[in-house]
């Protein structure tokens, strides 16, 4: 394969970033050079994939994780969001995620990824779990830049791994989800406020259950006020009704089989809730990311359509580590009733408490 130079892909990433001042040629040539640039990245995914996954199993073996190559419309779009960024410098064009099934074996497996330092620079470390953003995204980003002597294009890449718990990963998807729907990035702040408002006060309340801070914003809310305003917005909205609707899509998928094939092409048709997945085997990352790129060609002018390569051990896993592209949000509400019932139990042991009060001031009373 031959090497293009840096210079050439950051021009390429401003093409891209602003292609109505530039020609098709220019535009066609430029994604040709982003292909090449996704490609480039394949070896330290499948390198840090193979780390992280012996990592997380170690820890628990119910743990999921999945790499993905970032679509080219997000890359775009973010380039686009912060023109200071760089696509030689974009730290997640490869990308790692562990999904650990709580908040104790997820730190764990951050202690232990970072010695994955020794061999490669870390670069930045982002614990949103203790700092979770506005919108309420929590999650741990470690940042590694790839070092390799022998091979200058591989040399200073950079890759990101997210760890996640099971329950802020059903959050995430439900976000994804909505957002894909609206037509909207909910996770950057955008849309309308009722949606931003509902997913971060249930992240807040989502926080109570494992222990952690709460979303900026909500902090001075107690728990049952928590609760109780996310689960009057969750009936307001009607979330229920419409994330479930989106689940009634793709069930067969998981019933496919997919013998020794590791990188899976996704294609979400939301106007009509279809999932389609091509399939390829571990030699066959080039090929799968032509495809990849050839399909966001195809699909660049209809937004009800979506792609995105990813891979994981099976099926099964795939559709664990991004159910968002799957429609299914199943988790999500799952958590949501947990928080009813947590609610009904908080209600209780204050009506109690408030009984044993009143109880102890009538007795009081009584003997004066």
């Amino acid at each position: 394969m031959e090497v293009i130079s840096k210079n050439k892909i950051k021009k390429a990433g401003k093409i891209l970033a602003d292609k109505d001042a530039h020609s098709k040629k220019e535009i066609l040539n430029s994604e040709s050079i982003l292909q090449y640039w996704r490609i480039l990245h394949e070896q330290i995914m499948t390198e840090f994939y193979s780390i992280v996954l012996k990592e997380a199993k170690g820890i628990d073996t119910f743990a999921t994780v999945a790499q993905r190559v970032k679509r080219s419309e997000s890359i775009i779009a973010k380039l686009r969001r912060q023109p200071v960024n760089q696509l030689t410098t974009m730290q997640d064009i490869a990308g790692i995620r562990a999904i650990m099934p709580d908040l104790n074996t997820a730190q764990s497996l951050r202690e232990r990824l970072k010695g994955i330092g020794e061999e490669h620079k870390f670069k930045t470390y982002d614990n949103y779990i203790t700092n979770p953003k506005e919108s309420g995204y929590r999650s741990i980003h470690l940042v590694y830049k790839y070092v390799s002597p022998l091979s200058v294009p591989l040399n200073g890449l950079m890759i990101e791994i997210q760890i996640r718990t099971e329950l802020q990963h059903s959050w995430a998807t439900a976000v994804e989800t909505m957002s894909t729907f609206l037509g909207t990035h909910l996770k950057f702040g955008e849309g309308q406020p009722k949606w931003l408002k509902y997913f971060a006060l249930t992240s807040s309340s989502f926080s109570y259950l494992e222990n952690t801070p709460q979303v900026p914003g909500y902090e001075h809310m107690s728990e049952e006020e928590t609760y109780e305003m996310a689960l009057y917005e969750f009936r307001y909205n009607e979330i229920e009704e419409k994330l479930s609707a989106f689940t009634t899509a793709a069930n067969h998928i998981t019933k496919q089989k997919y013998p020794n094939k590791f990188y899976h092409l996704i294609t979400l048709n939301t106007s009509i809730r279809r999932v389609n997945i091509k399939s390829f085997q571990k030699n066959e990352f080039k090929l799968a990311n032509q495809n990849y790129t050839d399909s966001e060609r195809k699909y660049r002018n209809t937004p009800s359509v979506q792609v995105v390569l990813v891979s994981t051990e099976s099926i099964q896993e795939l559709r664990k580590a991004f159910p968002n592209y799957f429609l299914d949000v199943a988790a999500f509400l799952e958590n949501m009733s947990k928080i009813s019932i947590r609610l009904n139990k908080l209600k209780d042991r204050r009506i109690f408490r408030e009984m044993n009060e009143n109880s102890k001031l009538d007795k009081r009373t009584k003997f004066k």
